[in-house]
């Protein structure tokens, strides 16, 4: 049977090109979005560039914790297996915006949707691990070595940047990556591994939003360590590992700093609902 995968972010850039490549290895893919016809498309368009690949589309807004959860109850609805999770969904704001549960919309998106998913997820991850664990991969950034978590003002209404959102959410899913290693127990820690990792200076929309007019890798390149990680079987890694394109890197002080990590852990599950 083939294994699972969902990979946020996958109508275009190094999502699509992510999704493209796991499909090519034989996994069935759940390509995810924001837009529904955007989703649909992208999944035509890869059911005819791979003629019998599986392939299916999800589609709910990672701004709203409400749509989150509705999204995973779809999908666990549709998808009886689930080995991998592909966090590669984000964004790059330019102005400070509060979502309608009050978060700001980067840290949002780029960090509590995917904590939420992966926890509304976890139990499938792990029910459906056999001979190979399951896989949450974080697509972070280098730009996370600049990071700061601001635990008591997540929102950052008083130091807003774009830059300073977008550092602090990358900071964010490398911590979490390696929060639920430290936090998975002991018997589960065989059946579900985490990562996280910077796909190099790539040239999707994000990176011209967020950094102008600069020249980037191809998108291919951008998704291979995610899709190394997600078909490996045997973990090339020790859970809770970050990769700087493709090479174990040791994160940023910041990210190792546990007492931080426990901090951003216990607000993100409030943030979330949870």
């Amino acid at each position: 049977m083939a294994r699972v995968a969902l990979v946020t972010g996958s109508t275009d850039g190094i999502g699509r090109a992510t999704a493209r490549a796991l499909a090519a290895a034989g996994m069935k893919v759940f390509l995810h979005g924001r837009s529904k016809v955007k989703v649909d498309a992208a999944v035509v368009a890869l059911q005819t560039e791979l003629p019998g690949a599986d392939v299916d589309g999800i589609s709910f807004d990672l701004g709203s914790l409400a749509a989150v959860r509705r999204g995973a109850d779809a999908l666990l609805a549709r998808a009886p297996d689930l080995h991998v999770v592909v966090n590669n969904a984000g964004i790059f704001a330019n102005e400070r915006t509060l979502t309608a549960d009050g978060i700001e919309l980067t840290f949002a998106v780029n960090h509590v949707a995917p904590f939420l998913l992966v926890e509304l997820l976890r139990d499938r991850l792990l029910a459906s691990a056999g001979t190979h664990p399951s896989r949450v991969i974080n697509v972070s950034s280098i730009a996370h070595t600049r990071g700061r978590i601001h635990v008591e003002e997540l929102t950052l209404a008083h130091a807003w940047t774009g830059y300073a959102a977008y550092a602090q959410s990358k900071l964010a899913q490398v911590m979490h990556a390696m929060s639920l290693a430290e936090r998975m127990p002991e018997a589960d820690r065989s059946r579900l591994v985490a990562y996280s990792l910077h796909p190099g200076v790539i040239g999707t929309k994000l990176l011209k939003q967020g950094f102008g007019p600069v020249q980037g890798g191809s998108v291919e390149q951008g998704a291979r360590t995610s899709v190394r990680l997600a078909v490996e079987t045997t973990p090339v890694a020790a859970s809770g590992a970050y990769f700087n394109e493709g090479v174990e890197t040791q994160p940023a002080v910041a990210a190792r700093d546990a007492k931080q990590r426990a901090a951003l852990w216990d607000a993100s599950a409030r943030l979330a609902g949870l």
